[in-house]
Formats: structure tokens, sequence, C-alpha cells
């Protein structure tokens, strides 16, 4: 009998849910009787074949699915099913309290609104970061129902009801069982094919089902996703044996890029080992690519270089990881090697001569095995012969590079220890020999790096201790580094992309570019618990304003510091520790330095703030967390006649008229305050960038999930 039951829910369970709902289909109400419901069958099925009006008042639908809705509601268990997901209407001889219906009836609106949002309306809100307000509305209401024990009540009386020997009250136990997953399976189809999940996936934890068996149903709604990327990697894989690594990237990029973002919205790689698993074949093919790449060409060039820091960045499994650093710090050794050993033989050319110099390299070179190490010998020798200095070309591929990572290495997941590369040991013994011969340099640990170099893909996955303050603000971000146990004055935490952020805000101008950098670079001081008693302070590094608008710029990034705030330098690494904290990111919200210091519009004040005339800096927070406000924008105000006494009231009357066309344009609902906010410092001198910041609230001032539109 319970079989029956569930397996109706289940063919129900999915976006068209109300859809496909047999009351809504036919215009009856719930406890309409078999005899009515057959007059209505043939009325409707004649009026159908010949096209006439008969008043009907349910929604249009097809021959078919209307014989298909009475057949369901002449199988008693079935009916019971879509009578869940009908509305009940007023209690009539079920003995319920009134406000059972009225509850269920609102948690069956509410769920169908959301399910009828535009595609359009849905993409939109998901990219926003947000959901439509039904979505948390029928959660709330579903919840609540469920918890009734009237609600279960009702369904039993259902089953007395209907009155017939295939129902009994083992299909009510089983709708109990079965009813909170079937819910949600609507919530999840969208989000699987959602090109922006993360908002869906969160909104989940809304509906009352256990942690465990969400993690379980978003993987079964992840495993076609997850199919599809294992599946192209590996095909990309045989294509790279034979193939163009160039054209293979471009491939993962367009193909298997999108796919892995969309599963790390749904299932993320920190609760979903299977996700790790995924990105680990990502990094494995693209260390794979970097080492074609080089074995084509015979040089280490920055697109090389850029791969192999991608795939570390995109290695979970620690044997990937340990193999693809070994590849990036052989390269690097190699690299650097070389190039001070041209140095030490450019050395002796200028304190000795050429002939002095050739000699020494003859007798290297008589030594060398390593093809690549020859071939740059010879190249010096030829600048040497032709009476120039030594060039510094890039180096060939150095002696002991790293092998690709097989396909089964990581499916298997082997751990093989490897020793270092021959040809970088040798290199080193060379530069050494040189050095102690010709120069007598200490090495004092110091090292000159440029913090923000033109490529993303140039920068260090390492914290980088910076020896000077303000050592970067001459425009100059090569700054002198030191072991972070040495004093020094900044660390570099974190290099934040702006490449998608270019994309995830309607107005993405520099304004709120660089404000959203700034936000990131506070939070992730936040996650290595750097913002404690205020004792650190963050900084932010900006590309230029041409570069911040293009997305396809290697330079569209911004590199993060975090520094004391007495000024005071310090000898140990700071940032040793990630806390994983979740905390208020304190930014102001009227910045005398302009708008782009301030909080991003779109993020959230976490609890109700009073304006304090000063920057207002107020705790900020993404919008899917708790919060009393969203900050709408920031408004240009108009100059007010130049009167000193009454500049002030001006002011606010020209923030407030300013912040409340804002809130007709983005069409704030009436259940929000829209509060301007400006600051003390503003005078007649500082007319140009006068602006206000717009913020809305609920008029109860009462804390809300997501954004107010």
């Amino acid at each position: 009998m319970s079989e029956v039951a569930i397996a109706s829910l289940r063919e129900l369970a999915g976006p068209d849910l109300y859809r496909r709902n047999a009351f809504r289909i036919t215009g009856l109400p719930v406890d309409v009787d078999r005899r009515t419901a057959r007059a209505r069958q043939q009325q409707l099925a004649a009026a159908l074949r010949v096209g006439a009006d008969v008043g009907w008042q349910g929604p249009s639908a097809t021959a078919d699915e209307v014989r298909a809705a009475f057949d369901v509601l002449g199988d008693p268990r079935r009916r019971l099913v879509h009578e869940v997901f009908a509305v009940w209407g007023v209690p009539d001889g079920c003995e319920c309290p009134a406000g059972v219906h009225h509850d269920h009836d609102n948690a069956v609106r509410a769920h169908a609104a959301a399910l009828d949002v535009e595609p359009g309306d849905l993409l939109a809100a998901t990219i926003a970061g947000a959901l439509p307000g039904q979505w948390t509305a029928a959660a709330t209401a579903w919840t609540k129902t469920l918890r009734s024990a009237s609600f279960w009540r009702h369904l039993h009386h259902r089953v007395g009801q209907l009155d017939d020997r295939q129902l009994d009250d083992s299909a009510v136990d089983a709708l109990r069982a079965e009813l909170p997953v079937t819910l949600v399976r609507p919530l999840l189809r969208l989000a699987a094919s959602a090109a922006y999940p993360a908002p869906l996936r969160k909104h989940l934890a809304e509906w009352p089902v256990p942690a465990r068996e969400r993690d379980r149903l978003l993987e079964e709604a992840a495993e076609p996703l997850y199919t599809e990327l294992e599946s192209t990697v590996r095909d990309l894989h045989g294509r790279l044996d034979s193939g163009d690594p160039d054209e293979v990237v471009t491939e993962m990029r367009a193909r298997v890029n999108p796919l892995l973002a969309r599963l790390e919205g749904l299932t993320p790689r920190d609760q979903h080992r299977r996700t790790e698993a995924a990105r680990d074949k990502v990094a494995v093919l693209l260390n794979n690519c970097a080492l074609a790449r080089n074995r084509s060409t015979g040089q280490y060039e920055d697109k090389v270089k850029n791969w192999l820091t991608e795939a570390a960045k995109l290695a979970t499994d620690p044997e990937t990881r340990r193999r693809v650093r070994e590849n990036l710090r052989g390269f690097d050794e190699a690299d650097k090697a070389l190039d001070q050993f041209r140095r030490t033989v450019d050395e002796i050319r200028r304190t000795r001569g050429r002939y002095e110099a050739a000699s020494f390299l003859r007798g290297i070179l008589s030594e060398v095995t390593d093809e690549a190490l020859a071939a740059a010998i010879r190249e010096m020798l030829a600048d040497l012969d032709a009476g120039a200095p030594i060039s510094y070309r890039t180096p060939s591929r150095p002696s002991g590079f790293r092998a690709p990572i097989r396909l089964h290495e990581w499916e298997k997941q082997e751990a093989r220890r490897r020793g270092r590369a021959v040809g970088v040991v040798v290199l080193c013994a060379i530069v050494l020999v040189g050095l102690v011969w010709f120069m007598n340099a200490a090495i004092d640990g110091e090292e000159t790096v440029d913090i923000h170099p033109a490529a993303y893909g140039n920068v260090s996955s390492e914290i980088v201790c910076v020896r000077d303050k303000d050592d970067w603000r001459d425009g100059d971000t090569t700054v002198t580094t030191v072991s972070c146990g040495q004093e020094h004055a900044a660390e570099v935490i974190a290099y934040l992309g702006l490449r998608e952020a270019n994309l995830s805000w309607p107005t993405a101008d520099y304004d709120y570019l660089a404000g959203l950098a700034r936000f990131s670079c506070g939070e992730q001081a936040n996650n290595f618990g750097l913002s404690a008693g205020s004792q650190y302070a963050t900084e932010v590094i900006l590309p230029d304003r041409d570069v911040i608008h293009r997305s396809d710029s290697p330079s569209n990034y911004a590199t993060c510091l975090v520094m004391r705030t007495d000024v005071e330098r310090w000898s140990f690494l700071a940032a040793s520790r990630q806390t994983g904290a979740q905390l208020p990111v304190q930014r102001p919200m009227t910045s005398q330095k302009g708008r782009d210091h301030n909080a991003p519009v779109g993020y959230c004040v976490r609890g109700r703030q009073e304006p304090d005339r000063a920057e207002n800096v107020w705790p900020i927070v993404r919008c899917d967390e708790p919060h009393w406000a969203e900050i709408l924008g920031y408004e240009i105000l108009r100059w007010p006649p130049p009167d000193g006494a009454t500049l002030r009231p001006q002011l606010v009357e020209e923030a407030n008229r300013t912040c409340q066309k804002l809130a007709t344009e983005l069409q704030v609902p009436d259940t929000f305050s829209v509060l301007p906010v400006i600051s003390e410092w503003w005078t007649e001198q500082s007319q140009e960038r006068m602006y206000a910041a717009c913020v809305a609230h609920r008029k109860d001032h009462q804390s809300f999930y997501g954004r107010v539109r």
C-alpha cells in the first residue's frame, strides 16, 4: 500500500511538483467525491475534444494531462499524495484547528510561487548571491506544517474518508518519512542545473532535512556533473599524448572549469571528498599539459609556470601537491641558478677578460652531461666570441625535470618518493664555486620580490614577509623581503582575483571592485585570526583603473597585506594558522579617502548601527548571513547653496532625496526603510567628492537573510 504512495511522491518530486498536481489540473477541490469527479471528467473530456469553453478554473492542459490527472483521482493511494500538495481551504468535517489548513495552504502557495519564478530572475538572484523571498517563506511554512501533529492527523482522517481497502495508515507513515526529501528535490534539481548553485545549496539548510541526508542528496544531485567532469578529464588526458597542450588547456578551460565551478558551488570541497578528488584530477591534467609544452618548446616560459602555479592551487591530494611543487621548484631553481651562473661568467669577463671567461666555460663544458646545460654554456661562449656581454635568455628545460603524473597514479593515490634533480644540484654547485671564487657577497636571507607582478599566475603561493613599511607605496611593488623569523613590517597574505568579480555585479565599476577587494582582504585577515582587538590592519594593492575593467587581463587582481596598527615590526609569522573564523569585517561607509575605500555595494551590515558622523566604520558581512541592513549604493550629492549655518541640514535633505530615488529605482519593498548615512568631515572644500551611503533595513529593525530585492 505504502509502496504506491512513495512511488507517486518520487514521480512528482521536481520543479513541476505543483504544476502537475491533479487537483490543480482538474480544478476540483481536495474533498471532491468520486461521483462528482467522474462527472467532471466526462464534461472536461467532451469539452476538450471539441474545444468548447466550460468555465474551467484550472490551468491550460492537454487531453492526455487531464486524463492522467483523473486517473490519479481514481486511485486513493496516489490521490492522497496529490492532496498533500493541493490547497485544502477551510476545515470541513475533519475537526482540524483552523490554523492547520491555513498554514498548510501558505506552504503550498509559497513553494509553488518559488518554483514559478522565471529562470532569468532566478539566475539574476543566484548571481547576486541570494534567492527570491518565496524560497525562505516556503521553507519556513513547510517546516512549521511538517512539525504539526494536527497536519498528520488530518492525513489519517483523509485515509478514513477515502475508505478504500488499498489504503491504510501505513501510507501516512511512509509520507512522514519521505515528504521532507520530496520537498527539497525541486531545489536540488534547480541547483544541479544552475550556473551559480551556491545560493540554492545554502538555502537547503533552511528545510527540515538532517545534515547528513542533505550531503547525500547533494552528491546524488551532483552525480551527472561528477561523471561528465571525470569523463572529460580522462578524454583530455588521452588527447594530450598526441595533441597540442595549448589546445587541451583551452578546451579544459571551456569544458572542465565551468563544471568544476558548479561542483564547488553545489558540493563544496571542504564537505565533499569527491569534489576534492575532482579538483585534483584537473590539477594533474594541468601539470601534465605544462610539462608537455615544456618538452615541445624546450623553454621554461611564463605559460608553463602559470599552468604549474594554477595546478598547485587546485591540487588537493598530498602526493599531487608534492609532485607539482617539485616541478615548480625544479624549474625555478634551475632558472635562478643558470641566471646567477651567467652573472658569474659575466663578472669574470669584466674583471679578467673574455679569454679567462671562455676558458672557465670550456672547462665546465667538458664535465657537463646534460644537453640543456651544455646548450646554455655554448650560448655564453658564442656571446664571448662575438665580443658581447653575456645575454640573459630564457633558460632551456633544466636537467632532471619532473615526469608527468600518470592518470592511474592519482586514481590509486600512489605515493612514490623521488630524489632531487641532479642537473639543478650541478648548476647550484657551479654557481657556488663561481661566487666563492670571484665574489664575496654575504648571504643575509634578503631578496627583492615583486608582490604585484604583471601576471596573476606569477604570484607566490606562500606568505611573503616585507621588510620595510611603505616599501610598495611609491608605485614600485618590488620590495625587500626577509625570512619571517626576522623583523618585518608587513605580510602578504593573499592574492584576490578580480576576474569573476568583474562579472558578479551589474555595475562592476572601480569603486565597487576596489571596495570588494578591501572587504575580501579583511576576510582573509579574519581567516588568519589577525583582526581580534584591532591589533592588525589590512592594505590592498590594486591594478590600474583601466586594467580592473578588463576581465581578461592577467593583471586584474589585488594583493592583500597585513600590518600592525601601531606600525611596529615583528619577528614571527603572524599569518601562521588559518582559523576559518567567520567574523564581520570592519569597513567604513563614508570614507574620506573616497567611495572605493568603503564596504562594497550589495554587502550587508551585521547589527543595527547609528551613524557616528565620522567615517562610520561598521561590521560588514556577506548577505547570506543574518544582518540588519543592506548597502544599496553610494550616491554623489549635489552641492547646496554655500550657507555654513545650514550646511548639514541641506546635506541631510539632499541625501534623503537621493537615497529615496535610488530605492525607487531598485524597487525596494515597502517593508524596508532606506537610511542615508553622511559624515561630519564634509566641508565646502570637499564638495566635489561629497556622497551619501544608502542602506536599507527592515522597518522593525529585525535581522533578515538575503538581499532586500
